[in-house]
């Protein structure tokens, strides 16, 4: 298992732990031999007016964001070894100023709302209700997201990201 560690502020404190758990001989030499490579960015996605009047979307490294403001998460991801890194799941905690937001751009495999004990498809897991009942559950619930990539060529590299809106 091998477990990177980064954390990236902004105002107060608003940390991404992005830890890596692997199976697979090529993917634990590879990162033995410091081959994979993940990175971490917080983004807030900003309105430009272009001289023409056109109105695009823009990201922009998130410095300040008031409660209610929405950022996204990119984690990049490089094979820089020589060989196929197979298996790798990549786990990312969510900070617990931060509300997941449902994104379908690059979907988690799978999510957790018990703090990485267990995962699976948000419509499969429950939660227990300020009754004692179990529920349904939110994305509101969500604490912790995990994205599976089968393999990861020698030279590869890849992104996934999700948004997330501050308590």
């Amino acid at each position: 298992m091998r477990r990177i560690t980064k954390f990236r502020g902004f105002g107060w404190v608003l940390g991404a732990v992005v830890g890596v758990c692997v199976a697979g001989h090529a993917f634990a030499q590879a990162a033995a031999e410091g081959q994979l490579k993940l990175t971490n960015a917080v983004y807030q996605e900003v309105q430009v007016t272009g001289a023409d009047g056109k109105v695009t979307r823009k990201l922009v490294p998130a410095t300040r964001v008031a409660p209610g403001g929405e950022v996204i998460y990119e984690i990049e991801y490089a094979n820089g070894g020589k060989r196929v890194a197979t298996d790798v799941v990549i786990s990312n905690p969510l900070p617990n100023e931060l509300l997941f937001e449902d994104d379908s751009k690059t979907p988690a495999t799978d999510m957790s709302v018990d703090h990485g004990k267990t995962y699976g498809k948000l419509a499969q897991l429950t939660v227990t209700g300020a009754d004692g009942k179990p529920r349904p559950a939110r994305t509101s619930d969500v604490t912790d997201l995990r994205w599976v990539i089968p393999s990861i060529a020698a030279g590869a590299k890849g992104k996934v990201s999700f948004r997330a809106r501050v308590k």
